[in-house]
């Protein structure tokens, strides 16, 4: 494409980071002195859903209640609404349907559009390489012919898990099992269907996606029993019913201020974690939910994390994470309950314990699986039809196998944070000393840690979106 007069913005990643950039783009571009091509890129066919809100599979529902799933900070009853021209009964603390916030997405962005119809240019492409050229950039696109930018950002999502064979310490070519019967993309829904259901399934991962495939699964057959193994054996805690979410101001300053004073008396996972506990004790007695001393942190999160010595984080990273996310990232309560029953009517069993050997058995039909079981040196051995990774999302630069992404961290464009959990951004999202290269997504965690989640980024890309305008009056 051309580049002309007219400033050109690509955005790489039309998933929620980047969808809801580009419509904020677009809502705040009324009345701009310098205007500017928008060019939206991915593979998908359809922008806006991403991987999270792809799914039709009405098995799925939000983990976060409809009153806080606005995609626009400024807008906060905007998804609320948008369900009640659906369904009037909705209230504030309902959940719904992973399929309808998808469709609230392309529905946003398509009203967006409609209302700038000479600004956003949308390409179903892959973008493989970016080669910085003056003061902007060439984008080189697996189909398409090369695409001219003065600002570039990326918006990519979650990376699938480490590939269970480097996660048993196998080679690069994988596991030695019987055809299709080890899934490393747990988000591969055909796949999924394709497995026999007559034979039992082993998921590596206790979490939210480890949750979401077990649900499939069940929904298609009832004849295998499903087995969930992580080290600690957690899953995650459920949210209360609809109608049980208060808002307390005076427990959220109380807990701001407990918090901040340990943090500038004595910064460490210890004393932090201590003064919490503390407080939810307290507050229980006073028959107020744990739930609420948890979500009082939120909004000072990113403060704590960025106040906190870089010792500390990593002792947060292997002594505490699994704790910290099975109480803050809770399951909607008809997916406890489903999950509940499903353990109950011994369908599904949870196993803590570490997967040390996987290995076709004798005749190569089905696989064999030795799990070393947490705090004794006991071996539980399973036969099943299948296992399927569902260990988290790929955060190391290192260890995902992304052209674009493998080019920008070899050249020293992209830098991974210390930790190695996203990418090292400064405040205004900046990823390198590469002018004009911005990134928006989930890779925040590395400078914020609460940024996985609507609620905070949709704050993020009004923010980016704010800043870009600014820039590109600039360029």
């Amino acid at each position: 494409m051309k580049k002309n007069n007219v400033k050109t913005i690509a955005l790489i990643g039309a998933g929620y980071s980047g969808t809801v950039t580009a419509i904020n783009l677009l809502r705040l571009a009324h009345g701009l002195d310098a205007p500017f091509r928008l060019v939206l890129i991915d593979t998908a066919a359809s922008y806006g859903k991403g991987l999270a809100y792809s799914t039709q599979d009405d098995n799925l529902v939000l983990n976060v209640p409809t009153g806080n799933m606005s995609a626009f900070p400024d807008k906060p009853d905007d998804f609320l609404e948008f369900c009640n021209g659906m369904d009037t009964s909705l209230v504030p603390g309902s959940f719904v349907f992973r399929r309808v916030y998808g469709e609230y997405l392309e529905t946003r962005l398509r009203e967006a559009i409609a209302d700038n119809p000479d600004t956003l240019v949308a390409l179903q492409d892959f973008v493989i390489a970016i080669t910085q050229r003056d003061a902007g950039y060439i984008l080189k696109l697996r189909d398409g012919d090369p695409l001219e930018a003065d600002i570039v950002v990326l918006a990519f999502g979650h990376f699938p898990p480490r590939p269970l064979a480097e996660i048993l310490g196998g080679n690069a070519s994988g596991l030695d099992l019987p055809k299709d019967t080890c899934l490393d993309n747990p988000w591969d829904i055909r796949a999924l269907d394709r497995l026999p259901v007559d034979k039992d399934v082993l998921i590596v991962g206790t979490g939210h996606t480890a949750i979401d495939t077990l649900f499939r699964l069940v929904s298609c057959s009832s004849l295998r029993k499903i087995y969930l193994v992580s080290r600690h054996g957690h899953t995650p805690n459920g949210h209360r019913k609809a109608g049980e979410f208060v808002k307390m101001p005076l427990l959220t300053q109380e807990v701001e201020k407990t918090v901040r004073a340990v943090l500038d008396e004595k910064p460490t996972i210890r004393a932090l974690f201590s003064s919490i506990r503390k407080l939810a004790q307290r507050y229980a007695a006073l028959q107020i939910n744990w739930r609420d001393v948890i979500s009082s942190l939120r909004q000072i999160t990113p403060e704590i994390w960025q106040k906190l010595p870089a010792g500390e984080r990593a002792r947060f990273l292997r002594h505490v994470v699994h704790h910290w996310d099975v109480m803050r990232h809770r399951l909607a309560p008809v997916a406890i309950r489903r999950l509940d029953g499903l353990m109950a009517a011994g369908l599904v069993e949870i196993i803590a314990g570490r997967v040390i050997q996987l290995r076709a058995t004798p005749g190569g039909k089905d696989i064999s699986a030795s799990i070393k079981l947490r705090g004794s040196d006991q071996r539980r051995e399973l036969v099943i039809g299948s296992v399927i990774n569902c260990s988290g999302p790929s955060y190391d630069i290192r260890r995902i196998h992304n052209p674009l992404l493998r080019q920008l961290a070899d050249e020293g464009t992209l830098h991974q944070d210390e930790a190695r959990i996203g990418f090292a951004v400064d405040e205004n999202y900046r990823c390198s000393t590469a002018p004009n290269l911005y990134y928006i997504g989930p890779m925040l965690k590395a400078r914020y840690w609460e940024a996985i989640a609507v609620p905070e980024l949709r704050v993020h890309a009004l923010k980016l979106a704010k800043l870009l305008l600014e820039r590109i009056a600039q360029v």
